[in-house]
C-alpha cells in the first residue's frame, strides 16, 4: 500500500524524468539539426492549414484539467463540506442514478 509520501516521491521522480528525457531529446535534434533549419521548419509548418482533429487535440488537456477540477468540487463543496465522508463521494461517482 502506498503511503502519501511514496505517491509524492514516484510524481515528484516521473516529473523529474520527465525534464530530464525532454532535455536529452532537445540536446539530440539541437546537435544534428541546425537551430536555424528548426527555425524554417516550424515557419513552414506554421503556414500549412492544420486539420481539426489537431486543433481538437490542443484542447483535450485543458477539458481534462476542467473535469478534474469538477469533480474536486464535487467532492469539496456538496460532500465533505455537509457533513458526507470519501466513501459517499465514491458511491456517488461509481453508481447510476
Amino acid at each position: 500500500m502506498f503511503f502519501e509520501a511514496d505517491m509524492f516521491t514516484i510524481f515528484l521522480f516521473g516529473i523529474m524524468a520527465n525534464v530530464l528525457f525532454s532535455m536529452s531529446f532537445a540536446f539530440l535534434i539541437n546537435s544534428n539539426i541546425p537551430f536555424m533549419e528548426l527555425v524554417e521548419i516550424a515557419r513552414r509548418e506554421r503556414n500549412t492549414k492544420r486539420s481539426a482533429f489537431n486543433i481538437f487535440m490542443i484542447f483535450v488537456p485543458f477539458a481534462k484539467v476542467i473535469l478534474i477540477l469538477y469533480r474536486v468540487y464535487i467532492l469539496q463543496v456538496y460532500f465533505l463540506n455537509r457533513g458526507k465522508s470519501y466513501k459517499d463521494f465514491a458511491v456517488y461517482l461509481f453508481t447510476n442514478r
